[in-house]
């Protein structure tokens, strides 16, 4: 048992050197609209790592016959140093193969994932508009270039586009930007205002039917993802795409297609948030922008119109050939009318007098709420939809704008729930299932829920809820320390003492062991803490035949290097050749499927939908047990299997169950790069045990998110409104709202 620990590093280390390979750039960056290739295709490697897997086996022939096969212990040595070797020697093959094969991104592939990318992009924010409300007729906002001069830069730099449109007719206001001379666009307004409605209302008609091949593809992302202090633009533009449409890592687009979409102009960022970041933030924004455009790139940038006064005077310098354009305000009259679309022709007397309070201005809270397209929202979701008794507003409630937007917030979250149980859809009628919610949540405890991650978001001074960092917010760093060490010590002393019991092995054996098999929670917990979730998809359609292909080829590697390495183990316990051949193969079969999956999985393909928050987590969590599971069984398998030829069957099932228990711990959390899923599991047990969350807090983010109660902004979740986050964490009381009799 003690050669697993060396054989496992041993193991590990050559899988890292495989995958890290496999990340490292080819090659720097060059010009637009070019070819890259990688020269070195470098016909050595294969022969030498040839060599290196002959020098592995006889490495293997000289070990077993330094043992002796009389000793349990020893056997247990010599399965160890088999299973590194064979590890290693399918390692050494495919980074050969990997580092001879030339990585080629040709003008087509851009194109294809150009295309692809327009797909996705399309699709999850139509998804999106669906949740938010913005289908079928969003609230018609007026929108114009504004005549503030210290915004807008040189009229006439701007283009022939007039720049005016309603919010519920955008096409004509998507002409006009394409009419741009350079495209720049920055939309301003008040909180509430459709800042960010009205971007996604731009992303979708650009990514319509009608759009030009040759226009870039709108992407909208969160500044706050961006620190223009550590990366430049273009890099963070690289690395969202990366992050948020991992179907642009597929093999068929070449490598760092991403990175040449960008370098070529095919990429128009649509940035949200402006506003929501620090003031120096916001500056250094400005300046990094433009320091990073050319005449021909292009942008849409939302922002509060105060804060981007701000930014650009702190700056000092504007944002040239930039249109900037901000919302008319919505008049009573505008308001009463967009209510009585959505009451019923005769909404009856009491509807009747908040509709004159609100025209006249008698109800003044009331007036100043439903002055914004967040406001007239509220009212209608939390009071027509739901046919609720309006009579609240005609008092001191529609007097009182603070109040009332409070106690509208307040009333939003019984309302969906009550509203779209499970199975239901999200606008009231047959919708996709993916819009609607999957479980029944309690309003008080989903209240509670939300407002601790509002709390602790705004605690660290963030918008964005990724799962993967909520270690990193919940736990200090010493804390992180000392969860992850006792997950270390529990595991290491527990798997200790029953090979000491099961297997009858000497303590001083096995507790290093036991330890070292902890040494795998610890390292992989503290990687996770800090880790990002990687690329993973579990999508098998249209790729089942690409994944038998892929075992086919490899696992006859894997039974060929098994065959030989375990079968000399076999024979130096002096077991039967017959037997020994046996074990060989059944050693290549039992490791070489599991192995290949688990690559295979880390390999996205075009079908790859743009990752959301619970599909990157699913797939996370799904790969994490992979990674165990597979060296686990496989593993267990062989080792038992060769012990049991050389000391009985008996001796064969606890050496199989021990070392499988082992390889899965020490060597398979190990193998695990992306290990955010285990530290995610860790820190939702410790905040589920205080109340704070729920066990299944993802499938619990996830509803929220089709109730409408957060938004998904590439692989995070955002609440919907940062206003509506900035209440629930002031922890304002949940109150009951009175409904309408039927």
């Amino acid at each position: 048992m003690a050669g697993l620990v060396s054989g496992g590093r041993i193991a590990a280390r050559s899988i890292r050197m495989v995958t890290v390979s496999a990340d490292r750039p080819c090659c720097p960056p060059g010009d637009r609209h070019h070819v890259r290739v990688n020269r070195r295709r470098s016909w050595i490697v294969l022969p030498a790592a040839a060599l290196c897997v002959a020098a592995l086996g006889a490495a293997v022939v000289v070990v077993f016959r330094a043992v002796s096969s009389t000793d349990s212990p020893n056997v247990a040595d010599a399965v160890a140093v088999a299973l590194a070797a064979m590890t290693s020697g399918v390692a050494l093959l495919g980074w050969a193969r990997n580092r001879a094969a030339p990585r080629v991104t040709l003008p087509d592939q851009v194109s294809a994932a150009k295309d692809t990318l327009t797909a996705l992009v399309r699709d999850a924010w139509r998804g999106e508009s669906m949740i938010r409300g913005l289908e079928p007729d969003p609230i018609p906002v007026v929108w114009q270039l504004t005549d503030d001069t210290g915004l807008l830069h040189h009229r006439h730099l701007i283009g022939e586009g007039r720049l005016e449109g309603v919010g519920n007719a955008v096409a004509e206001l998507a002409r006009d930007f394409l009419k741009l001379r350079r495209r720049r666009l920055v939309i301003t307004g008040g909180p509430g205002s459709g800042k960010t409605t009205l971007a996604i209302q731009l992303l979708l008609e650009l990514t319509g039917k009608e759009r030009d091949p040759s226009d870039p593809v709108p992407v909208l992302l969160s500044l706050s993802s961006w620190d223009p202090a550590a990366e430049d633009l273009h890099s963070w533009l690289t690395r969202s795409l990366e992050r948020g449409y991992e179907a642009l890592g597929s093999a068929e687009f070449g490598s760092g297609v991403a990175r040449e979409l960008v370098r070529g102009g095919h990429i128009l960022p649509v940035m949200d948030g402006l506003d929501e970041l620090p003031r120096p933030h916001r500056a250094a924004i400005v300046r990094a922008l433009n320091a990073s455009l050319d005449a021909a790139e292009s942008y849409i940038l939302t922002s509060r119109t105060e804060e981007l006064a701000e930014a650009v005077e702190d700056a000092k310098q504007p944002l040239p050939s930039a249109a900037v354009i901000a919302p008319a305000p919505l008049t009573p009259a505008d308001a009463e009318g967009y209510l009585r679309t959505c009451l019923p022709p005769e909404p009856g007397p009491v509807w009747e007098n908040v509709l004159d309070g609100l025209r006249t201005g008698e109800l003044e809270g009331l007036s100043q709420l439903t002055a914004t397209p967040l406001g007239l929202w509220l009212l209608r979701a939390v009071y027509i939809d739901p046919h609720a008794d309006p009579a609240p507003l005609t008092g001191r409630l529609g007097q009182d704008p603070d109040e009332l937007r409070g106690h509208l917030w307040d009333g939003l979250i019984p309302v969906l729930l009550a509203a779209r149980s499970p199975g239901a859809s999200p606008t009231g009628r047959t919708g996709p299932p993916e819009l609607t919610p999957r479980h029944g949540w309690d309003a008080g405890e989903t209240r509670r829920h939300l407002g601790y991650l509002a709390r602790l978001l705004s605690k660290n001074g963030t918008r964005d809820l990724a799962w993967w960092r909520l270690g990193g917010l919940v736990l200090e760093a010493d804390e992180r320390r000392r969860t992850a060490t006792t997950a270390c010590l529990v595991v290491g002393v527990i798997f200790g003492m029953v090979a000491t019991f099961a297997g009858e092995i000497h303590p001083l054996v096995t507790l290093p062991v036991g330890l070292a098999a902890g040494f795998g929670v610890l390292t992989a917990t503290l990687r996770g803490f800090t880790g990002t979730p990687g690329r993973v998809s579990v999508e098998f359609r249209g790729r089942v035949r690409d994944l038998a292909r892929q075992i086919t080829i490899v696992l006859l590697l894997r039974i060929l290097i098994g065959m030989v390495s375990v079968s000399g183990a076999a024979l130096v316990a002096e077991a039967e050749p017959g037997l020994a051949i046996k074990a060989g193969f059944w050693a290549g079969l039992a490791l070489g499927p599991g192995l290949v999956l688990i690559q295979w999985m880390q390999q996205p393909t075009p079908l790859t939908a743009a990752t959301t928050p619970y599909h990157a987590w699913r797939a996370s969590r799904t790969l994490a047990i992979l990674c165990g599971v597979v060296p686990g069984v496989g593993g267990g398998v062989v080792t038992g299997l060769v012990g049991g030829l050389a000391n009985g069957p008996w001796f064969g099932i606890r050496l199989g169950v021990l070392s499988g228990a082992f390889l899965a711990l020490g060597l398979g959390l190990t193998m695990l790069r992306h290990s955010v899923w285990p530290a995610y599991l860790i820190t939702v047990r410790h905040l589920a045990e205080q109340g704070k969350c729920p066990k299944n807090l993802m499938d619990f983010l996830d509803d929220a998110h089709r109730l409408g109660l957060l938004r998904v902004v590439g692989p995070v979740y955002q609440f919907r409104h940062a206003d509506l986050q900035d209440h629930l964490a002031a922890g304002t009381r949940l109150t009951a709202r009175p409904r309408q009799e039927a």
